[in-house]
């Protein structure tokens, strides 16, 4: 269970830190999309207190797409 709450983080967060590091990164649809993939699956089995975590990763995600 909390395996998959930890994949989404790290995947976040690398997707995080490649922006940081290349200014002129641009998360592709696949970055994106193995993200998203992190999260639903995590969404499966998290607790209440996770789930809004999820949705805040949701949220930082969304302004990749943007």
């Amino acid at each position: 269970m909390a395996h998959l709450m930890n994949q989404a983080r790290q995947a976040m967060e690398n997707l995080t830190n490649k922006r940081k590091q290349h200014q002129s990164f641009e998360a592709s649809n696949q970055d994106i999309q193995a993200v998203q993939q992190c999260i639903q699956s995590a969404y499966e089995q998290c607790s209440p207190e996770e789930e809004q975590e999820l949705k805040q990763l949701e949220q930082e995600l969304n302004q990749y797409q943007q």
